[in-house]
């Protein structure tokens, strides 16, 4: 690593502390400095040196004296104002500092170019996967994808783009899903059910060490159990679900086989917004993820399925999976048994999707 400290300023934003912890975590030196007091940067760092703004007449001698007293050989500016300044600056005096970095405007004009190439990469997929059915056009799946990405989850963009495709052919029905963590793909068949006006949304996840455990899966893939704090899963759920809220989305913490008990009774759960949500019964799309033991894929296939109405959908998770093969095993099955029902299916994004033509059997 080049020898000096790099300068963060302004140490005010969450894109300096964020390259704070990483520089931390790297061994870089780091110094932080802001016009104004920062206490988030003397948490993370004991000290936050203050300098003029950069419209001040002193700050040129308060900054070169900072950086001789400090050893600074690079600079990170996450506010746009002052990197550019500081671009010239640097330029202008000659100095031997090095400016980390692009400009935050030109980031974000870079990023959002990346998303809109992303969004027409997946174009033809969306389209091939809908087949003939009416899909979002680019801002629509650019700004799902965006959103999705925002929020901790393993639904890459194949399978959520498969999953935009098919809900555009879902009857009407209530929209269930088994296996939440914190929210990917309950954010989207949210915003799915919405669109396309399919019923409410019913997400089920106990969120809790004993349900999570893949009994059929490699020791140390077991292990990874340890690493959540399942309260943190639960309130991280609802806190990305929150701006999306309403009255068109409940969940029940409970394990499968009790969600669909709670679900078979008709009973009402209660959305966040305190309302009465009664499932109707008959379910149009259903995404079970769920553990992934062979048996326990099994159990929510044979409780679950038999509630799919005509022309519904069923996205089984991890059909195709590094860590086992319980939900492909459990997913041929059902191909086989219930074949008569079935009016297409593929994989895709490591999801197997099922269209049933008409309401399946147990299988």
């Amino acid at each position: 690593m080049t020898m000096g400290a790099t300068l963060l300023f302004p140490a005010v934003t969450p894109a300096a502390l964020d390259y704070l912890r990483a520089a931390r975590a790297r061994g870089e030196a780091v110094v932080c400095a802001a016009s104004v007091a920062s206490p988030e940067a003397e948490a993370e760092h004991g000290e936050c040196l203050r300098l003029p703004s950069i419209y001040e007449a002193d700050f040129a001698a308060r900054f070169l004296a900072l950086v001789r007293e400090r050893s600074v050989a690079r600079v990170f500016c996450p506010v746009a104002s002052v990197h550019d300044f500081m671009r010239r600056f640097i330029a202008e005096r000659g100095l031997e500092l090095a400016l980390l970095g692009e400009s935050p405007i030109r980031q974000q004009v870079a990023a959002h170019r990346a998303l809109m190439a992303r969004a027409d990469r997946l174009a033809p997929l969306l389209r091939a996967c809908a087949d003939g059915a009416a899909v979002p056009d680019r801002v629509e799946l650019a700004g799902v994808l965006r959103q999705a990405s925002l929020i901790y989850g393993e639904s890459n963009d194949e399978k959520l783009v498969a999953l935009i495709a098919v809900a555009g052919s879902a009857p009407r029905g209530d929209v269930v899903e088994i296996g939440s963590l914190m929210g990917r793909s309950a954010f989207v068949l949210l915003w799915l059910a919405r669109r396309y006006r399919i019923g409410p949304l019913f997400s089920v996840d106990p969120w809790s060490a004993g349900a999570a455990v893949q009994h059929q899966s490699p020791g140390e893939f077991q292990r990874l159990v340890e690493e959540w704090d399942f309260e943190a899963l639960a309130e991280g759920f609802f806190v990305n679900l929150a701006p999306f809220g309403g009255d068109d989305h409940a969940h029940w913490r409970l394990p499968s086989a009790d969600g669909f008990a709670a679900y078979a009774s008709g009973r009402p759960a209660v959305a966040r917004s305190g309302a009465p949500l009664a499932p109707g019964g008959r379910i149009a799309l259903l995404h079970i993820d769920g553990n992934h033991d062979h048996d326990c894929v099994t159990r929510d296939l044979a409780l679950w399925v038999p509630r799919l109405a005509d022309g519904a959908w069923l996205v089984l998770d991890d059909y195709v999976w590094a860590h086992g093969d319980g939900p492909r095993r459990a997913g041929d099955r059902l191909l086989t048994a219930a074949a008569p029902a079935i009016g297409c299916a593929f994989v895709c994004g490591k999801a197997l999707f099922v269209r049933f033509d008409r309401a399946p059997g147990a299988g």
